[in-house]
């Protein structure tokens, strides 16, 4: 049976290949007749040009042959072959190849037909074997030739030769129209026309909104005269520009447009114009924020335009387009793209800082940058902000500087700064910060140097400057000019105070000289006019011209007084008794500035020279001319009081000068080395003091009733030597011997200060007690002149001129009034020496003077009446004067009551310090008188050798003079007791008193530390240098003692006092600056304008060129 297998894979070998031959005849045969049927259509449809229906049966025709053959000679083999559908059977096969081989004939379909006859006997088995057996040799595949296929290629070869024809017949581009013509079977084509349009522009697409030209051409035999163009549902002739040429324009082309060309019947094919969308710029929104530190709200401006913003300004750009995909910010050739927010909406930001000139652009795929629009931002630049600072830091010497300014920026201002330095420290400067407000233009005052702490001796530079509020750039700033100040020390204001005192001193003098020259010319006016009957225009004129000058010199006073007060009220003393003394003085020059009656005296004047009434002007010419004698007294009395207190202040200043360079000293003579030089400079200080004892005793001597000032020339000479001595100790490299020279004069010069000290406060008890003696004999004579005009005033009242006793009663009145003249000269010496007594008393002075000299005129003119009622009037004004007076002397005994008791504690005999003194310095001198009687023998007690009459050495050493020595031995037992009970008097007091204030005797446990140090030293020494050393010491530390007993309970009051009314100076002070400011410049209040920004911009520009004009 492997035979019959065998066969039956050889026949299926056969029925493949017998299907491959099927399939390439198949392939032949399909491509010579669909290209030879493809042919026929389009030559048919060339040659008949069908219409429409026509063409889409010949396309159809042409889609089902060409399928018909597809499927019959393609399709079929392919699925025989694969399968899909059944072919030839085996016995089919065996016929073909029975068919093929004569040698097989019938055998192979015999074997298949056993084999399919369903029987198995061993002869059809052996019949099957037998028949596979001759078969096998036999290769059936051999009985299919694929060569027999050429046969079928001269089918092929028709549509070639077909094609190749056509070649050169027909053009392609005839063929390939028909082909198109066939495709497009639902087109209309229509038979090729004796011409064609030919339209020469390649581009038929145009911008929107454009306009648009198309140039026709026509080809063929014939050309056309006139053609038309036809688009929505409109036909418009073409424009003949000759040689078969045509153009027309379409305008404005908003949508696209399809249209055909037509021309003698003959029609072109339909075109397109493709019109290209704009791009374009609908709106542009602009919101404008601007920096916070302007405190200005965003705004929103529609319809972009040229801005002007200040500078750090954010700009937000809103752009709304239509048929753009994107927009672009162009500045200085930079692009930068908006952000698309939306469709057509599109969004840029930008802060800006400079100028700028930009342009918006609109694009899509087809135009990019179609739409260009121009724009401007300008900047306002937030400019430096500007001060203006004026002082009269130039005018003054000390004190409150005043300063004045004007602050103004454009936006704002932040703080205000006071900057000051030391002009040594240029590296160590200190800001303080003033108040400010929040608007643009302000104007400040600040009194230098109010909240500061300034060291005393140095030079300040100080300058102002202001920040604005730029929060873009920083804050700028911008300074003032430099200013100088000097903080002084108290020496140099207390000395500047003094030369002041000196100058102003010098001015009033002046002003009597010329207030005396006016006296005469009023008594000579008086005189003319009293020789005259009657006054004229001339006598009008004079006195005319003397009141204006007296109102010159009233204002020249009204300004010396002023400065001289203010001179008084700058410093408080620290002395009691001249801060005592300055205060009467102000008293006393404010009221010579009252001169409310002598300006209406003038004003009565001159109404009356107005009305040429002589009598009433010579009246009042008299009673003017009174009443400036009693106020050239006063300004006389009051110069001279200046005199004597600038006297004492100059003597303590000296004093104190004295003290301060005794304690250069001491701290000179400590160093070790390299004091020569600040050794000179105190030799030097010491010759500036004695210059100034020298004027200060001449300024002394020119007054009236000059002091008794303290004799210091022993001193003087003395602390000389002793300078001198350490300089040329120095000089020489002698460092102990210096410092024991420089020990010395520092000692010495603090007694001479104590001694000047002292001597002033002596002076000044022994001047209270005076001037209290003067004041009572004054007041006891002006009782006995009131008693005496009485007595005349009743005596008047009961005679007559005829009487016998008028011409002795008349002579005892004019006794009486020179009597008064002689009260009134001691009144005005005493009031010279006693600053508490009122100027007021001249109006009381005046009165009875003018009434005494009347009374006498008018009992002489036998006016008894008026004679009587002007002694009422001197009566009356004595006893106001005697009652003043008497006040006062009341006043001062209560005075000295108070100051001779201070000290005092509990009852019987109290501790007074200045008594204390006094007893100390009495042992003092008495110590000097025992050195000078025993010589330098007097007081060693430490002597050895033994005396040559047998005495021991303990008085001595023994010279034969021991009675001498005796009385010397007395006397310092009684200087030894006496200092023992002065300690004893300090030692109780400060018992009693250290339950009230048990830390505050320091100073005076000092002092009683050294009483009992000097009661051994006088037993252990006796009358010696050293022994008389420590004793003026402690006369020097009892008189501190003394000074700050005086001033422990007035020190608060005082500081406040001086607080208050340097406040007030202050404030006076800063009031008139600032009318002076304001009245000297002219403020414009710009803050108030509400100006949009760029005439904001002008306004500054103008006021830029203002300021640099």
């Amino acid at each position: 049976m492997s035979e019959y297998k065998n066969i039956e894979q050889k026949l299926h070998q056969f029925t493949r290949k017998y299907y491959m031959n099927e399939l390439i005849k198949g392939v032949i045969l399909f491509l010579s007749l669909g290209f030879l049927y493809f042919f026929f259509t389009l030559f048919l449809e060339y040659f008949l040009w069908l219409k429409p229906l026509a063409r889409t049966i010949l396309f159809w025709a042409f889609i089902m042959v060409e399928g018909f053959l597809l499927i019959k000679f393609i399709a079929v083999p392919v699925a025989m072959l694969i399968g899909l559908r059944k072919g030839i059977t085996l016995e089919d096969s065996s016929r073909i190849i029975g068919n093929h081989f004569p040698e097989v004939e019938d055998k192979l379909l015999n074997v298949l037909q056993l084999k399919n006859n369903g029987q198995e006997s061993d002869l059809i088995l052996a019949s099957i074997h037998q028949k596979s057996l001759e078969l096998a040799p036999i290769s059936f595949v051999k009985a299919i030739d694929f060569k027999q296929n050429k046969k079928y290629l001269k089918y092929a070869v028709v549509p070639v030769l077909i094609y190749v024809v056509s070649l050169f017949t027909v053009s392609n581009n005839s063929l390939t129209q028909s082909l198109e013509r066939v495709v497009n079977y639902r087109t209309a084509y229509n038979p090729p026309a004796p011409f064609l349009f030919s339209l020469i522009n390649k581009d038929l697409s145009v911008v929107q909104g454009k306009s648009m030209s198309i140039v026709i051409k026509t080809l063929g035999t014939v050309m056309p005269n006139e053609a038309k163009i036809k688009y929505n549902s409109q036909e418009y002739y073409l424009q003949n520009n000759g040689n078969a040429s045509f153009s027309y324009t379409f305008l404005d082309v908003q949508k696209p447009i399809n249209f055909y060309l037509e021309a003698n019947g003959v029609q072109s094919q339909d075109f397109f114009v493709e019109v290209i969308g704009t791009p374009t710029i609908n709106n542009i929104a602009l919101e404008v924020n601007y920096p916070k530190y302007l405190g200005r709200k965003s705004e929103t401006i529609e319809n972009a335009t040229n801005l002007t913003v200040p500078e750090g300004t954010a700009i937000t750009w809103r752009v709304k387009t239509a048929q753009a995909n994107a927009v672009a910010f162009i500045n200085n050739k930079k692009r930068e793209l908006f952000t698309t927010i939306s469709d057509d909406n599109f969004e840029y930001k930008k802060r800006i800082k400079n100028a700028l000139n930009y342009q918006i652009t609109s694009s899509n795929k087809n135009l990019k940058d179609y739409e260009n629009l121009q724009f401007s931002v300008q900047i306002i630049k937030d400019e430096f902000p500007m001060i203006s600072v004026s002082s009269n830091i130039d005018s003054i010497l000390r004190g409150t500087a005043e300063f004045a300014g004007q602050i103004s920026d454009d936006y704002g201002l932040k703080k205000l700064q006071l900057v000051y330095y030391d002009e040594d420290r240029l590296d160590h400067k200190q800001q303080w910060d003033l108040d400010i407000s929040n608007e643009n233009i302000q104007t400040f005052f600040y009194q230098f140097p109010e909240g500061l702490n300034l060291e005393n001796g140095t030079n300040y530079e100080l300058y102002f400057q202001v920040f604005d509020n730029d929060a873009v750039n920083g804050n700028k700033k911008v300074k003032s000019n430099i200013f100088k100040y000097r903080q002084k020390t108290e020496d140099e204001v207390e000395e500047e105070l003094l030369k002041e005192q000196r100058n102003t001193i010098n001015d009033l003098e002046n002003s009597i000289q010329k207030q005396k020259k006016q006296q005469e010319q009023l008594e000579d006016i008086q005189q003319d006019l009293q020789n005259k009957k009657s006054i004229n225009w001339n006598d009008k004129k004079k006195v005319e011209s003397f009141i204006k000058r007296q109102e010159q010199y009233k204002k020249m006073m009204q300004r010396q007084t002023d400065k001289l007060q203010e001179n008084l009220e700058e410093k408080q003393e620290e002395d009691e008794s001249l801060q005592e003394k300055k205060e009467d003085l102000k008293e006393r020059i404010k009221e010579l500035k009252k001169l409310d009656k002598q300006q209406k005296l003038l004003d009565e004047i001159q109404k009356m020279a107005d009305k040429l009434n002589k009598d009433k002007l010579v009246q009042k010419a008299k009673e003017l001319a009174q009443q400036n004698k009693q106020q050239q007294r006063s300004l006389e009395k009051t110069l001279e009081m200046i005199k004597r207190f600038y006297v004492e202040q100059k003597t303590m200043q000296i004093a104190n000068k004295l003290d301060e360079l005794s304690k250069k000293q001491e701290a000179l003579e400590i160093k070790e080395e390299h004091t020569l030089e600040p050794q000179k400079e105190i030799k030097k200080g010491f010759e500036e003091i004695k210059k100034e004892l020298e004027e200060v005793a001449k300024d002394n001597e020119k007054l009236k009733e000059p002091m008794e000032l303290p004799d210091v020339d022993q001193e003087k000479e003395s602390i000389e030597e002793s300078l001198k001595i350490a300089e040329e100790n120095l000089e020489s490299k002698k460092q102990q011997e210096a410092k024991k020279s420089q020990k010395e004069a520092a000692n010495k010069m603090k007694e001479m200060s104590a001694k000047m000290q002292q001597s002033m406060m002596d002076m000044q008890a022994e001047s209270v007690e005076e001037n209290m003696d003067d004041l009572r004999k004054i007041l006891e004579n002006l009782v006995i002149f009131s008693f005496q005009q009485e007595m005349l005033m009743d005596k008047f009242n009961e005679t007559s001129t005829s009487h016998p006793d008028f011409g002795k009663d008349l002579k005892k009145q004019n006794e009486i009034k020179t009597y008064f003249e002689h009260i009134d000269d001691s009144l005005y010496v005493l009031a010279m020496r006693v600053p508490k007594i009122s100027t007021k008393i001249q109006d009381d002075l005046s009165a009875i003077h003018y009434n005494l000299e009347s009374s006498l005129d008018n009992f002489s003119e036998n006016r008894f009446n008026n004679g009587i009622s002007n002694q009422r009037y001197v009566m009356t004004a004595t006893n106001n004067l005697a009652d003043y007076l008497s006040t006062m002397l009341s006043s001062m005994k209560n005075n000295m009551s108070m100051k001779m008791g201070k000290g005092k504690k509990g009852k019987g005999q109290g501790f007074s310090l200045p008594d204390l003194i006094k007893k100390q310095e009495g042992l003092s001198e008495k110590m000097k008188d025992g050195m000078k009687e025993g010589g330098e023998n007097a007081g060693e007690k430490k002597g050895t050798t033994p005396g040559e009459n047998g005495k021991s050495g303990e008085n001595g050493k023994g010279n034969g003079e021991g009675e001498a020595n005796d009385d010397l031995d007395g006397e310092l037992y009684e200087i030894f007791k006496k200092q023992s009970l002065l300690r004893q008097e300090l030692q109780n007091a400060i018992k009693e008193s250290e339950s009230g204030n048990p830390n505050g005797n320091d100073n005076a446990k000092k002092a009683l530390k050294t009483m009992e140090a000097l009661e051994n030293e006088i037993l252990e020494k006796g009358f010696n240098g050293a022994t008389l050393q420590k004793m003026q010491n402690l006369n020097y530390e009892l008189l501190k003692l003394e000074k700050a007993a005086l001033e422990q309970g007035k020190d608060q009051k005082r500081k406040s006092n001086i607080n208050q009314k340097e406040e007030q100076r202050n404030k006076a002070k800063a009031l008139d600056f600032k009318k002076q400011f304001y009245n000297q410049i002219e403020i414009l209040n710009r803050q108030s304008l509400p100006l949009q920004l760029n005439y904001k911009k002008k306004v500054r520009e103008y006021f830029s060129y203002d300021q640099k004009e």
